[in-house]
Formats: structure tokens, C-alpha cells, sequence
């Protein structure tokens, strides 16, 4: 059904807040279906014993890329579930000390000893983790965490001295799957996963750099 504005033109209202997620759920049924196809017919070449070298390595490329593909569709239906928010107030001082820092990072917490947030105790916590963990990957040895805060939002700077993000990257950092890791190991759905959640709970991830010496990523999080 279409709606009328004051200016007499028509227009269509926006889809369902679960289109988008409904569309996904089709889409990675349909291709674990597919997956299927390929896994068992590469499966099955690999059972012929005179097969020649030449047709052996495509045929690896072949099931080596389905079972990556498989990985990013598991990831990708994960990430795709809307959990339920559990918003509470925590105290960070506290809740840092709960989080896991990667070895050989030494992280230093700045912010106020009653800085208070609000949030979901359990995905920001996935979150600030992420963020510990992309400074390790940037081989980072320090990160610093300091805070302003007016009446309604806390503004969380996570600050690292690895060898930070270059210009031509930042703009895809957030992306699903972009990624400069090894693909066989992880799927670049981090900061996509955190800024998703944290746009959930009224918040907002940013990232700084100079491509060299230092990425500093920046958290909006409401308070109580």
C-alpha cells in the first residue's frame, strides 16, 4: 500500500524492520543447499583413484572454497540473530577488569573511577574485546582507554600504538567480511558485529588513524 505526502506525490512505505534479516535467513538456506552440491560432487572426485594431477587441484580449490564459504555462511547466520538486550548500568571501573586482554598488551584504564554506562553487560563486553583484540593483531604493545561525558553519553577512546589502519582501508573497516587477515582464519565480521550491536543499544564505534603509529577507536555509549 502506498502512502500520500503533502505534495501529492505517492510514495512507498519502508520495508518491515525484519525484511532484511527474513531475506538473509532465505539466502543462507539457499546456499548451504547449494554447498551441499559442491561439497559432495568434489567429495565424490576425490574418490576416483586414476584422477590426474591437473584435475586434483582444481577440484581442492573447489572444496577448499566451499568449506570457507560454509565458515562465512555460519558466521553470517550468527551474526544475523537479533538476541535479546539485557540493559543495565555498569560500572566500568568493575567491568574492565572483566574483560580478556590479549598477551603482550598492556592496557591502562584512564577513565573515572565512577564512570557508570549503559548497556548489555555481555555484548559490550564482545565488543571492547574486539577492539583489544584488532590492536594485538596491529602488533600493539599499549592501549589506552580514557572517557568524557556529558548528561546523556559516555564517549569511550580506545587508543593503541600498533601500526594502525591505512587510508585506502578505513572506509571498509566496517564492513561485513572485509578483513586483511587470512581468510581461514577469521571473516572480518568484528567491528561489523560491534557497531551493529552497539547501534542497538542507542550507541556508536568511529575509528581514527594515521596509518602508521596509532589507531584510536571511539565508542558513544548512553549513560544512566
Amino acid at each position: 500500500m502506498k502512502e500520500r505526502t503533502d505534495s501529492g506525490r505517492l510514495q512507498s512505505p519502508g520495508f518491515p524492520a525484519n525484511y532484511y534479516a527474513s531475506l538473509l535467513t532465505g539466502l543462507i538456506h539457499k546456499s548451504n543447499n547449494l554447498l551441499t552440491v559442491l561439497s559432495g560432487h568434489s567429495g565424490l572426485l576425490f574418490l576416483e583413484p586414476n584422477l590426474s594431477e591437473e584435475v586434483l587441484q582444481p577440484v581442492r580449490r573447489m572444496a577448499q572454497a566451499a568449506e570457507t564459504l560454509s565458515r562465512c555462511i555460519d558466521e553470517a547466520s550468527a551474526a544475523s540473530k537479533e538476541t535479546v538486550l539485557f540493559l543495565e548500568p555498569i560500572l566500568f571501573r568493575d567491568f574492565f577488569k572483566e574483560l580478556t586482554v590479549p598477551a603482550g598488551l598492556e592496557v591502562q584504564n584512564n577513565c573515572h573511577e565512577n564512570l557508570t554506562i549503559l548497556g548489555d553487560r555481555r555484548k559490550l563486553q564482545d565488543t571492547f574485546e574486539q577492539i583489544l583484540e584488532n590492536a594485538a593483531e596491529a602488533k600493539a604493545t599499549s592501549e589506552i582507554i580514557t572517557a568524557t561525558k556529558d548528561s546523556s553519553t559516555a564517549r569511550l577512546s580506545f587508543r593503541d600504538n600498533g601500526h594502525g589502519i591505512k587510508a585506502e582501508i578505513m572506509p571498509k573497516i566496517f564492513d561485513p567480511f572485509f578483513t586483511t587477515r587470512p581468510q581461514q582464519r577469521l571473516f572480518g565480521l568484528g567491528l561489523f558485529r560491534a557497531r551493529g550491536q552497539l547501534t542497538r543499544m542507542n550507541g556508536e564505534i568511529f575509528a581514527a588513524s594515521d596509518g602508521k603509529t596509532y589507531t584510536e577507536i571511539l565508542v558513544r555509549i548512553p549513560v544512566p
